[in-house]
């Protein structure tokens, strides 16, 4: 039997990994639930709302854990893209275990 690796943020286990091109990341740990998000003056139905831990590189001494519009991540491409899980490990901050 192979082992899992488990990938983690702050003691918080990852779903999705967003990058983008400045080095920004994005670790998304739950979906949360879908509203409807006016965004630039547009109405995007059944927006899923994340949580987790943002890291902009413009600021990364504000890194913080909160919510992330689906919808606004999706609307950033093709300047930010979600890292393929093989990758995770090798994401800044991140921490992995085997199981």
């Amino acid at each position: 039997m192979g082992t899992t690796a488990i990938v983690t943020i702050h003691g918080e286990p990852v779903i999705d990994i967003y990058e983008s091109l400045d080095g920004s990341y994005w670790f998304i740990t739950e979906k949360l639930y879908k509203q409807d998000s006016v965004i630039d003056g547009k109405v995007y139905k059944d927006d899923q709302i994340l949580y987790g831990y943002a890291k902009l590189s413009a600021c990364p001494e504000y890194a913080e854990f909160g919510n992330i519009s689906e919808t606004e991540l999706n609307l950033l491409k093709p300047r930010i893209w979600k890292v393929l899980r093989k990758n995770w490990p090798v994401c800044p901050g991140v921490k992995t275990t085997s199981v």
